[in-house]
């Protein structure tokens, strides 16, 4: 880090936020430049003779209170480190014009002055702020009001004089374009830190919830839609709780991560809503929120995958785990209840079809119902697995699909 960046930061804490670091860094940056400019006066002054005593002195004070703002923004005292940087240059400002007169150019600091009272202190300074512009707008009148013209107490050459106008304008304005940059900088920083944050909490709001009904939430919707046409899975990984009595949590996370990502990628390939996951237990949806003629056969295809998927993975691992998979076809309600942690959720008797499905199937196959497999019979093939008793539906015909036609 340079000597610049040192006495910007001095002072500065961790839990400061950008606004305050901004200020901060301002007041060090002005008690920096302000000693250099007045500490150059002084100098000045003290080649012209005896003359300039008054100025000089003025100025060598100046540098002194700049020098004590610093060392009060090390410690803290920011407040008080502004009023060291902001009373010593007015005061410095007002002996000069008295003394060479309203017309050296000097003026324009008092409109630089009042303009960066307003910067350096926040919106919990408001007295400070105002009090130290109305020091420059006094200031500023009194010299106008008060300074000699024609007759200047330390005589000047109307060439230094035009010299002088020149160097303060000049100096005036490099300043005011240091300090826009400095904000612009700090605002164009701010604005790509915070668009960086909306992207990210948007990625993350789209992770949990759909676009359509995100997009709707934020608009205060009330989210509840009735579906006709829905087919819904669920699969649950045998052997699961015999193997995590095995693993370490880490491993066993990591395994579910794996297995579940794969799901995943699969509901994004096939075009899928994934609902949500309990436990080892995954749920995915086909034709919400947006309704879809094929939701049958992307269902269907989407299962076969995870069969494959999950095959994949035990030869790579070495894992020796099964998917049990369950599907029905139907109507649905869909919404969002809750205040927090919200999810997009499913009811209804296909939802509940489609989990005894899955729980009431066999391990390693896809158990669908005889109203999805006349859905599904002919594109895909499917075997009859005969009547099974389903848990609070009693008996029901049912199939398993084998894969496609």
């Amino acid at each position: 880090m340079g000597l610049w960046q040192r006495l910007s930061t001095l002072g500065s804490k961790p839990d400061d936020s950008p606004g305050e670091r901004r200020r901060l860094a301002l007041t060090n940056q002005s008690a920096v430049i302000g000693t250099v400019s007045c500490g150059s006066f002084a100098i000045g002054y003290a080649i012209a003779g005896s003359r300039y005593l008054a100025p000089m002195i003025a100025n060598l004070i100046a540098v002194a209170l700049l020098g004590v703002a610093l060392f009060l923004s090390r410690q803290g005292m920011r407040t008080t480190a502004k009023l060291f940087v902001l009373m010593p240059v007015n005061l410095v400002v007002v002996v000069a014009s008295m003394l060479l007169g309203g017309r050296v150019g000097f003026l324009y600091y008092f409109f630089l002055f009042a303009a960066v009272a307003f910067l350096l202190f926040g919106s919990r300074e408001k007295v400070a702020r105002f009090a130290l512009t109305l020091l420059s707008v006094a200031c500023l009148v009194f010299v106008l009001l008060v300074a000699p013209r024609e007759r200047m107490i330390s005589h000047v050459s109307p060439a230094v004089e035009h010299i002088l106008d020149i160097t303060s304008a000049t100096a005036v304005i490099i300043t005011v374009v240091f300090i826009v940059n400095l904000f612009t900088t700090d605002t164009e920083l701010a604005e790509a830190r915070l668009a960086e944050a909306h992207a990210r909490s948007e990625r993350l709001l789209l992770n949990v919830l759909p676009a359509p009904i995100s997009a709707r939430l934020k608009d205060d919707e009330e989210i509840a839609d009735g579906f006709a046409e829905v087919t819904v899975l669920f699969a649950d990984i045998v052997g699961f709780t015999e193997l995590s009595q095995k693993l370490s949590p880490e491993a066993l996370v990591k395994m579910l991560n794996r297995i579940f990502s794969a799901f995943d990628d699969l509901a994004e390939e096939h075009r899928l809503e994934k609902i949500k996951t309990i436990g080892d237990c995954y749920m995915v949806a086909a034709g919400i929120p947006d309704a879809r003629p094929d939701h049958a056969a992307a269902m269907a295809k989407m299962a076969l995958a995870m069969r494959d998927a999950l095959e994949r993975i035990n030869r790579e691992a070495g894992y020796a785990l099964q998917v049990r998979i369950g599907l029905h076809t139907g109507a649905v309600v869909a919404g969002v209840i809750g205040k927090r942690k919200f999810i997009y959720d499913m009811w209804g008797d296909t939802v509940n079809t489609a989990s005894r499905m899955e729980s009431s199937g066999v391990p390693g196959e896809i158990q669908i119902t005889s109203d999805l497999n006349t859905l599904l019979s002919r594109t895909f093939v499917t075997e009859p697995r005969g009547t099974v008793k389903v848990k609070g539906k009693g008996d029901m015909e049912t199939f398993l699909l084998k894969g496609p036609r």
